[in-house]
């Protein structure tokens, strides 16, 4: 029988990417860039075609935020270089 004073080890967090998000004036909404990899290295501006068929200039943010698994986005990339 497991002692329950015990506390279960924690998980280690599911790398679910990372999320830029940016606002499209022509769709007037917030769309949300999926990088699988973390954009912290980089934070110079990037091109991102965005779904209204226009390219955004966006800043990339050193203050990114991981990803939640149900969480939806509207672009995906696995590295900022593709954009650059």
């Amino acid at each position: 029988m497991p002692n329950p004073r015990r506390s279960k080890k924690r998980a280690e967090p599911v790398d679910y990417g990372w999320v830029i998000s940016f606002g499209c004036k022509t769709a007037g909404k917030l769309m949300r860039l999926k990088v699988d990899t973390d954009p912290a290295g980089d934070t110079s501006p990037i091109e991102v075609p965005c779904p209204c068929g226009e390219t955004h200039r966006v800043i990339v943010s050193p203050y990114r935020r991981r990803r939640s698994a149900e969480e939806p986005f509207d672009l995906e990339v696995a590295k900022l270089d593709q954009l650059r």
